[in-house]
Parts: C-alpha cells; sequence; structure tokens
C-alpha cells in the first residue's frame, strides 16, 4: 500500500468508538466496604469480598454481554490482577476492587477497562449499566486517530513553516531541559536528526519500531537537531518523553490509539515530568474519563497541545482532546498562509500554525504502510501541532515563572493575524492567528 494510499483510508469512515470496549466506573463507596480489612489479597478469597450490588452488573454483562475481560485503569497493582490464580470471574472482580484500593488518587477510583462482545454494544446496554446502583457512569471507549499524514514530493519543502513562525528571527532559548511528552505512534531513536536527543521511550509490550513514521515525523518537527550538517532543524531540542500508544496494524483500514495504553499515558504525564504534551491526534466523541484526566494534566501545570483534526471536507466535526476546556487547539495552514483545505474549524481553535507539506524526520526502514525512509513532507493538523508544542517548550525556558494557563494565553496573544482574517482579533478558521516565535520570546 503507497503511503498516500494509507493516508486517504485513514481519512474515511472513521469510528466515534472503539468496538467492543467500554469505561465503567464504580462507586467506591460501594466498593470499599469490601476493603475493610485494609488489605486486598489477589486470591481466590480475595475476591469473594465485592460487594453484591457491584458485582452485579458485571455479572449482567457475563451473562448477556459476552464480557471478556475487565482491567484496572489506574491500579498501581495491575500486574497482581494478571499473575492471581483465579477463575476469569474472580479475576474480574480483583479487578473491580483493585481499582478502587490501589488507584493511587481519589479522582481516579473505579475506573475500569471493560470489553465484550462488540456486536452486543447498544445505548440499551450503557443505559442498563449507568442504572446500576453501584456504577458513577458508563460509556464506550472513544476512538482517536492520527491528525495526519498525506505525503508530497520533498522537492516542494525547504522547511518553510520555520520561517512562517519566524523561527530564524527569534532570540535563541534553552530549552534542552523542558520534558515536552508526545503521544503517538513511536520513534525511530537512530534517526541521524534524533540520535542526540534526550529521549526517553516508553513503548510498554508494543514493539519499539515506528512502522507508520506518524510519531518520529512528530518528533522531528518538534526537536530534530539543528546545525549538524545533515537533515533538518526542530523548533527546539528538549528532554523528549514518547509514549507509543498506538499499535503497528491498522483495524479495518485504519489506525486507531489503543484505548486503555492511551489513558495510562495521559495519567503518566502528571508525573513524568513533561511541562509540554503534544496530541497529534483526534476523534468525535468526548469522554467522562478523558476529560478527568485533562483536568488532572491542567492541575499538574501541563501545556496541552493538541491538534484540531483533518475532516473539514467530510463536515467539519468537533474533535477531542481539542475540544476539551484547557487545551491547545491548533489548526493548519499552507504557505500562502490560508488555511489548510482538511484543517478543521471551531469556536475552541486556539491558533494555526504550518501544517500543509511540512518536512520532517521518517523511520530509516520502510514498513508495509510506509515506503519513504529518512525525511518525508507530509501534512495535517498533525504536523501543525508540534510546531506549538515546541514554542511552547520555549516560553517556558523563557518564562519559567509562567504557569501552564499564561503560557497558553502568551502563545496566543503573540500569534500574528494573517490576511484572510480581515483585522478581526480571532476567527473560527485561525484562531488567533500565526505562531510567531520571535513574539513569544520578546
Amino acid at each position: 500500500m503507497s503511503d498516500t494510499h494509507l493516508c486517504r483510508a485513514l481519512q474515511i469512515d472513521r469510528l466515534d468508538y472503539l468496538p467492543g470496549q467500554l469505561i465503567v466506573r464504580v462507586r467506591s463507596d460501594a466498593v470499599r466496604p469490601g476493603l475493610e480489612s485494609g488489605t486486598l489479597h489477589y486470591t481466590s478469597a480475595g475476591a469473594k469480598a465485592l460487594p453484591a450490588e457491584v458485582e452485579s452488573p458485571f455479572a449482567y454483562l457475563r451473562k448477556n454481554a459476552g464480557l471478556k475481560g475487565v482491567h484496572p485503569l489506574f491500579s498501581k497493582q495491575r500486574a497482581n490482577v494478571e499473575r492471581a490464580s483465579v477463575s476469569d470471574a474472580e479475576r474480574e472482580q480483583l479487578a473491580v476492587l483493585s481499582s478502587v484500593a490501589h488507584a493511587g488518587s481519589e479522582d481516579l477510583t473505579g475506573l475500569t477497562v471493560v470489553s465484550v462482545d462488540p456486536s452486543v454494544m447498544s445505548p440499551e446496554l450503557l443505559r442498563h449499566l449507568g442504572q446500576a446502583a453501584a456504577v458513577e457512569f458508563a460509556e464506550p471507549m472513544p476512538a482517536r486517530w492520527l491528525a495526519g499524514s498525506w505525503t508530497a514530493d520533498p522537492v516542494r519543502n525547504l522547511q518553510w513553516g520555520l520561517r512562517a513562525i519566524r523561527w530564524f528571527e527569534a532570540p535563541w532559548v534553552d530549552a534542552s531541559q523542558v520534558g515536552v511528552g508526545v503521544m503517538d505512534t513511536g520513534i525511530d531513536r537512530g534517526h541521524p536528526d534524533l540520535l542526540a536527543l534526550d529521549s526517553t521511550y516508553r513503548h510498554g509490550s508494543f514493539a519499539p519500531g515506528d512502522p507508520l513514521g506518524h510519531g518520529t515525523h512528530v518528533a522531528g518537527t518538534l526537536a530534530a537537531t539543528a546545525n549538524n550538517a545533515v537533515g533538518i532543524a526542530g523548533v527546539t531540542p528538549c528532554r523528549l518523553t514518547m509514549w507509543k500508544v498506538f499499535p503497528d496494524q491498522p483495524w479495518s483500514g485504519s489506525f486507531y490509539v489503543d484505548g486503555e495504553r492511551y489513558l495510562r499515558a495521559l495519567h503518566e504525564a502528571t508525573t513524568a515530568g513533561v511541562r509540554v504534551l503534544n496530541l497529534s491526534l483526534g476523534g468525535t466523541a468526548s469522554s467522562q474519563t478523558e476529560a478527568i484526566l485533562f483536568r488532572r494534566l491542567r492541575e499538574h501545570d501541563v501545556v496541552v497541545v493538541a491538534a484540531m483534526g483533518n475532516e473539514y471536507q467530510e463536515g467539519n466535526p468537533v474533535e477531542y482532546p481539542a475540544a476539551y476546556d484547557g487545551v491547545l487547539a491548533v489548526g493548519a495552514v499552507a504557505e500562502t498562509l490560508r488555511r489548510s483545505t482538511f484543517s478543521n474549524t471551531g469556536e475552541h481553535i486556539g491558533l494555526v500554525a504550518p501544517g500543509s507539506d511540512v518536512l520532517s524526520t521518517l523511520p530509516r526502514r520502510r514498513s508495509p504502510y510506509r515506503h519513504e525512509t529518512d525525511y518525508g513532507v507530509w501534512s495535517g493538523t498533525s504536523m501543525a501541532a508540534p510546531h506549538v508544542a515546541g514554542a511552547a517548550a520555549l516560553a517556558v525556558a523563557r518564562f519559567p515563572a509562567k504557569s501552564a494557563a499564561e503560557i497558553r494565553e502568551h502563545l496566543l496573544r503573540a500569534a500574528t493575524l494573517v490576511p484572510r482574517m480581515r483585522g478581526k482579533s480571532w476567527t473560527k478558521a485561525y484562531g488567533s492567528g500565526l505562531l510567531n516565535l520571535e513574539r513569544t520570546l520578546r
């Protein structure tokens, strides 16, 4: 499959939710009577401590929905649940108990990921679960996909984006100690333009490669080494943490985030030392669970940058996480400084950045999903977002006393109005205007 065909496939027939996956939050006060001893034993006897009213909705799923598994989303003892020598039903009971006993934070207690037969997923099933006395809410797992990438002839591009954001005119600021997180398809850390980067790679049980190349492209735009006599320059070097949250194979022709891994990564970002988080991904469904995690990121003073999405010509839907409160939503412009034809618009847009024909790094090896190697020109709001994440890292270094909210507002105030805004200070297509690095750092 060619890159162009793959990228076209990623733009159509999108799912709102991942089939067969639910997030069920049980009420912690309903579970705690079973934890009165103060210790949860990961045994058959320990499983029996789950109160009957809490077990009831899961028994219903077991009988009527082909329950396949229950996983405590934020328990610090997940491994003990998986290793326990118990029956499947007992493991599910231990998972629910552990989701309360070992969540580590009150606002994350009781959250479980539940797998069921996709064919029985329905609004009626969710309503039934939500009406259970021990269930706070039940929601389908939202689908999240990548907000890029089309390929083009590299000779069309000599990093016009850096010129557009006035990178060359900006004063030098050292952001090498600023932590920036990226949640994506992975990274080729051995790429010559990324080799010198201070990076941490959290791929978990996924293979360390990046077959699609999206994460490597985003990382290069953000932080590729400048002045090393090879390739390109990123916006700024930084301490990069990459979370691989996408599997290496598409599902029904498209790449969707691993929902459980992604939600856990959002939680990990609050304690991983990152000040900026780049999310070049999105989807049309909102989520109570995801919203909790973005609130926690705000409370931990993380500047969250997210792509607006590329579905303007498919109805221009509102996409998340860009539309959550406090997230800096980024649209894309072409070299003409007009909105890229694919770039979504909306009331939640913050600003725009270069997103059409962006030259950046790609993995050194080909894959079944990408024939280009080393460097490539891709388009998407995925490509615009890391320009802004890099600028946010520089702003954090330049103004260390500013909070995440203040950094966000500073970037918006420093943006440049573009001609298509016709003198307005804000529009649904361009937000506050084009990212301006020179103004941001003065």
